[in-house]
């Protein structure tokens, strides 16, 4: 009995559950599970159909600006905007993050999962590559050169040595690398050609990664925001840049029909007073400076307003009237001061209909959580004149134009282009220098050819050209044969290499 516990304590101490050697083995099965789970193409193929599917939701689905849902009070006035289009469905699809797709948790996990599941197939190809240029499989059977795919030979009038370094002659002329056949190095060798093109997949297979890389810091982190710059005004740019942008004029030109031709800003980039950057900016000419750009984009009327609030200046800013009113007889712009919202209307360029007269502006007090669409105040106000709502004194300035800018900042950029320039690079690799081998034998006064390759034109009329330049050296007969159908796995496995993929990979 003793003999018994004894060995009972010594097997739970060696394979107890607690002990490192389990957790380490239970470690590696965790590891090679999800390795397998990535490397699947199965897993890989979904993860695929589910980016096409954010990219659909992301055109079909009205989207929020980059910067909405970090302001509660922008977000609450997106949802409300859309809710007459999704009704009832609202709520569903803002929990679900299809207002803002390509910046949603559910996008960032399938991006992260076919970074993954890319990591895992370029991986699992490394290997092959590494065998492909070091540890070529060098020797086949001679049963092999009965069942190729590309097979030929060419006739000797004896099997010597000459007639072997003929065909390794004529493998060189045609760039190929030869190495002796590690069973029979008298009698047979094997060529390649392109065995580094493979490398080509894993750069692209990294370019990938480092695309989806861009876009996701693009997407989380890349700004893009549209300033109203009042001409002849400034405006802040922010984001802790320091800058100010000044317009120091607009110009707009139409064509004969009344189509618009060309739209010109002035802009000046500040800083602490003193002007850093200028540059005359349209549509496809933007202004750079410190990795921000800053596009021409709309323009339109801007009315400048003051508000005080009886002691200090607390407003002071051109309001662009960016909307109409449902008639289009009034222009619509609007703002918002703590605990209030301000509506400026006036009559819009051209329209006489308007019952607000030229040189007014209405303006309207709204509590800023309402959703009623009732003012508190309204009150009209000439120019230059001061009206009083809520406490605050609200001075309708003046009219001006305004110019619309659009700031972007785009982080991920630099990143994109190196994955681009990788991308392409790694496919012309893969595709302008596919991979090539073929095994050569003497054998019965002949000279034998043999290879695998899927079914390709250009490796067929190059192959054949091999065998005719061997001929002519041995001044011989040639033969040729191309089969159409690949092998049977039974007849593979008798000394039959792989077909090779050109490269391709997962």
């Amino acid at each position: 009995m003793a003999d018994q516990a004894i060995a009972e304590s010594d097997v739970y101490v060696e394979g107890g559950m607690g002990s490192d050697g389990d957790r380490n083995v239970a470690g590696s099965e965790l590891f090679h599970w999800l390795y397998r789970f990535f490397y699947s193409k199965t897993v890989g193929l979904v993860l695929i159909l589910a980016m096409a599917a954010y990219a659909v939701i992301g055109s079909v689905v009205a989207q929020a600006g980059p910067n909405v849902y970090s302001d509660p009070a922008q977000r609450e006035s997106f949802l409300e905007s859309v809710r007459e289009n999704y009704g009832a469905w609202t709520g569903v699809l803002d929990a679900l993050g299809f207002f803002h797709v390509f910046t949603s948790v559910g996008f960032y996990v399938v991006v992260a999962m076919l970074a993954l599941s890319i990591i895992a197939c370029t991986s699992h190809r490394i290997p092959e590559l590494w065998r492909r240029w070091f540890h070529p499989r060098v020797h086949v059977s001679p049963k092999f050169f009965e069942k190729a795919r590309y097979r030929g030979f060419v006739a000797t009038d004896s099997a010597s040595a000459d007639s072997l370094e003929s065909a390794r002659a004529v493998l060189k002329q045609n760039r190929f690398r030869i190495l002796p056949d590690d069973r029979d190095p008298e009698n047979a060798i094997y060529a390649d050609r392109n065995a580094w093109s493979g490398i080509g997949t894993v750069v692209a297979h990294i370019s990938f990664i480092i695309i989806l890389l861009a876009f996701v810091i693009s997407s989380r982190w890349g700004i893009s925001e549209d300033l109203a710059v009042p001409v002849g005004g400034e405006v802040a740019v922010g984001h802790d840049t320091g800058l100010t942008v000044y317009a120091k004029s607009f110009t707009d030109s139409y064509t004969e029909e009344g189509q618009a031709a060309d739209y010109v800003s002035e802009l000046e980039l500040r800083r602490d007073g003193e002007t850093v950057a200028e540059q005359t900016v349209r549509v496809n000419n933007p202004l750079e400076y410190e990795g921000f750009r800053y596009h021409q984009q709309s323009f339109g009327v801007a009315a400048d307003v003051t508000v005080n609030d009886g002691e200090t200046t607390v407003f002071e800013e051109s309001v662009p009237m960016k909307w109409t009113s449902e008639e289009g007889a009034n222009a619509v712009g609007m703002f918002e001061l703590d605990e209030y919202e301000i509506v400026v209307v006036t009559a819009a360029s051209g329209r006489a209909d308007s019952s607000i007269a030229p040189g007014t502006a209405l303006v309207e007090l709204y509590p800023a959580d309402t959703e009623t669409g009732e003012p508190l105040q309204t009150r009209l106000a000439r120019q230059g004149e001061s009206v009083e709502l809520g406490g605050l004194n609200v001075t309708f300035e003046r009219e001006r134009q305004y110019t619309g800018i659009q700031l972007r900042h785009d982080p991920g950029a630099p990143l994109m282009w190196v994955g681009f320039t990788l991308l392409v690079l790694g496919m012309s690799a893969t595709f302008m220098f596919p991979y090539r081998r073929l095994w050569v034998r003497l054998d019965n006064q002949r000279i034998r050819f043999g290879a695998v390759s899927r079914l390709d034109t250009s490796y067929q009329r190059l192959f054949e050209k091999i065998i005719q330049e061997v001929a002519e050296h041995e001044n011989a007969e040639t033969g040729v044969v191309i089969e159409s159908e690949k092998l049977d796995p039974s007849e593979e496995a008798d000394g039959q290499p792989e077909e090779e993929n050109h490269g391709q990979g997962a």
